[in-house]
């Protein structure tokens, strides 16, 4: 598999609930959630220091995502050192691999019933996907592949700051270890990454165009939206999966986040840059830096 491919995991976990959802067709309300709108926001530690920002991406190769507003850039350069989710560095596309693969000799096929993996081969066929890619891949790796749709030039947001950082010699740390993020993955039981897959199988045929309608939101600023399809009722799950869902792909991921924000040293001016779905809600990351005594402003 190409690095791009491999390294995605790592990069969409606080979308796959808002592609999920967004995957029903249903059409998000407008809502009153805390902090719904901007993508960059100053934080001014409660002890006192040098302020540090908050910045929402989203996975995506579009060039109008990833031509950075120049409040973006500003505070960018201004930094000491650029914060990740995770650091996308070599080891970390290692790991990750090693992590989507089977154990041994079992295939997909001895996991998901044969109709099931025949539909996942057609449709990583027509991404120009070999048939033989899902044979020896865990379910929840063919489920990632398929919830985002296809890369063409491997150039994602998460990965250009990246790229911008190492230029400049910044220090680049990461919020959460490479086992942590796939640990999400590996809680899943079989049973719920066989419906999960199926889920993301069924919703090819509308994946791109509502890909795009949640691109047009982040563009607005408008975590809110993202928000609120992430917590639309997903037809053919159950509602304690959906919920299982948010509480490890948003929620418990929230939290552990929250505490190493509040760790990093205070005499450093720090860039960090977190999926989109962190930010807003009442569980957000900004709702709890809120409440840890940080002054917030949106800058953008």
């Amino acid at each position: 598999m190409a690095p791009a491919r491999i390294r995605r995991p790592l990069w969409l976990l606080p979308l796959l609930l808002a592609l999920a959802a967004a995957s029903a067709g249903v059409q998000a309300a407008a809502t009153a959630q805390a902090h719904a709108q901007g993508v960059l926001f100053e934080l001014t530690p409660p002890a006192g220091g040098p302020s540090s920002w908050l910045f929402a991406t989203m996975h995506s190769e579009d060039p109008r995502v990833l031509q950075l507003p120049e409040p973006v850039t500003a505070a960018l350069a201004a930094a000491d050192a650029l914060v990740l989710e995770v650091v996308p560095d070599a080891a970390s596309v290692r790991a990750t691999a090693r992590a989507m693969r089977l154990p041994g000799s079992t295939e997909l096929t001895d996991l998901v019933p044969p109709e099931l993996y025949r539909r996942c081969v057609q449709a990583l066929a027509a991404r120009g996907l070999p048939d033989s890619l899902p044979r020896k891949l865990k379910p929840w790796a063919v489920m990632t592949m398929l919830s985002m749709p296809p890369a063409r030039t491997g150039e994602f947001l998460d990965r250009r700051l990246y790229q911008r950082a190492q230029a400049k010699a910044m220090p680049i740390l990461g919020l959460e270890t490479t086992a942590e993020q796939l640990a999400v993955f590996e809680r899943l039981r079989a049973e719920e990454q066989q419906a999960l897959l199926r889920a993301a199988v069924a919703g090819q045929g509308e994946r791109e165009r509502l890909f795009d309608a949640l691109t047009d939101a982040y563009l607005r600023g408008a975590l809110g939206e993202l928000l609120a399809l992430s917590e639309d009722r997903v037809p053919g799950l159950e509602p304690a999966l959906q919920q299982r869902l948010r509480e490890l792909l948003i929620d418990s991921r929230n939290r552990r986040m929250l505490t190493r924000i509040r760790a990093l040293p205070r005499q450093q001016r720090h860039f960090i840059a977190v999926g989109a779905l962190h930010l807003p809600g009442e569980r957000g990351l900004l709702a709890g830096l809120g409440a840890a005594g940080y002054g917030l402003r949106r800058l953008h």
